[in-house]
């Protein structure tokens, strides 16, 4: 069973005219190292935010397809239970902290 799993995924963000990524199908086996790379606004960050959660539960586009970690389907799932299998590192660290104090 593969750790996350994506099958034509699709999705537009509200007010966007077309989506942001498209018919995206990948399949990461766990143990895996997999690196996702290319130019600004090709759709990592929104393919990444499929995979935690925040695309549906925060994000509020039109999602279309299939997405799951660790067998669980992404949508049926808080992103709470989500975040206990996958997690997301942004590359400035500075937008990771969310409050003033640790």
């Amino acid at each position: 069973m593969a750790i996350i799993e994506t099958k034509n995924l699709t999705y537009t963000y509200p007010g966007a005219t077309k989506p942001s990524i498209k018919d995206v199908s990948i399949k990461i086996e766990k143990g895996e190292f997999t690196l996702i790379t290319g130019p600004s606004g090709c759709g990592k960050t929104t393919l990444c935010r499929c995979f935690n959660g925040l695309i549906p539960h925060f994000y509020q586009g039109e999602l279309k397809g299939e997405v799951t970690v660790a067998g669980l389907r992404v949508p049926e799932h808080p992103i709470y239970e989500l975040a206990t299998h996958v997690g997301l590192v942004f590359q400035n660290p500075e937008n990771q902290l969310f409050a003033l104090s640790v």
